[in-house]
């Protein structure tokens, strides 16, 4: 599959000061993920979304990473992106 779309939300977690702005895209073989909260912005790369956004999430610490990735937010944000998979 290959997208050149984004599939991007702002997810706000109780333990963070700051909302995280998360992007994720899948193009080809590969993954890649944005995340902001505050003035902190990393990026990861993965063979898949979840492994490319937990990689982006790691510098947060696994706590909020583990709160990101729990929030039922991500699931119409994994819906997002599996519907942009079979579009493309």
């Amino acid at each position: 599959m290959e997208t050149s779309a984004w599939v991007e939300l702002e997810l706000h977690v109780g333990m963070a000061a700051a909302p995280f702005r998360i992007r994720v895209r899948e193009d080809g073989e590969r993954s890649t993920a944005s995340v902001a909260c505050g003035e902190m912005t990393t990026n990861g790369i993965g063979a898949t979304a979840r492994e490319a956004l937990v990689a982006a999430l790691a510098p947060f610490g696994s706590r909020l990473t583990t709160a990101v990735m729990a929030a039922p937010a991500m699931f119409a944000a994994s819906a997002t992106l599996l519907a942009a998979r079979d579009a493309g």
